[in-house]
């Protein structure tokens, strides 16, 4: 079974030898989870939405993970450039409602990378950049 990006962040994090960190996260590399490394740390990505959590209700059902997976497609609406044309009370209530489809460790990242941090100590921009060069600038 494939791990979920917060699960394969949170076990990182666990991590403390920095090259074992960099070569987990290699091994585990996603494009959601690469997704979630450029929505926190590249500057280019502007998030469209206010800071903060915005009240919603945390999903309460299990394996909930691989739902990420699929709702990763749909980021570009949440950023500067990826849709235009969308009202901004539309993109909030589009937010709120991937948080509450997303597993509640998931929606909670979501909330952090969009006011631009990962909320798992070690994993950094620098490791990033280690891990996955050319992923950000």
């Amino acid at each position: 079974m494939k791990l979920g990006v917060s699960e394969v962040l949170e076990a990182a994090s666990q991590i403390t030898d920095r090259n074992e960190r960099i070569r987990y996260l290699q091994v585990n590399s996603s494009v959601p989870l690469h997704t979630v490394f450029q929505g926190a740390f590249d500057p280019k990505i502007k998030w469209l939405l206010p800071e903060g959590e915005p009240p919603y209700k945390p999903n309460d059902l299990v394996d909930q993970q691989h739902v990420f997976f699929s709702e990763c497609r749909k980021m570009y609406l949440f950023i500067e450039g990826g849709n235009n044309d969308l009202k901004p009370l539309r993109r909030e209530a589009l937010f709120v409602q991937m948080l509450e489809r997303l597993d509640p460790k998931d929606a909670k990242l979501l909330l952090a990378i969009k006011d631009k941090h990962i909320p798992y100590p070690g994993i950094t921009e620098d490791v990033i950049k280690e891990a996955f060069p050319g992923l950000l600038p």
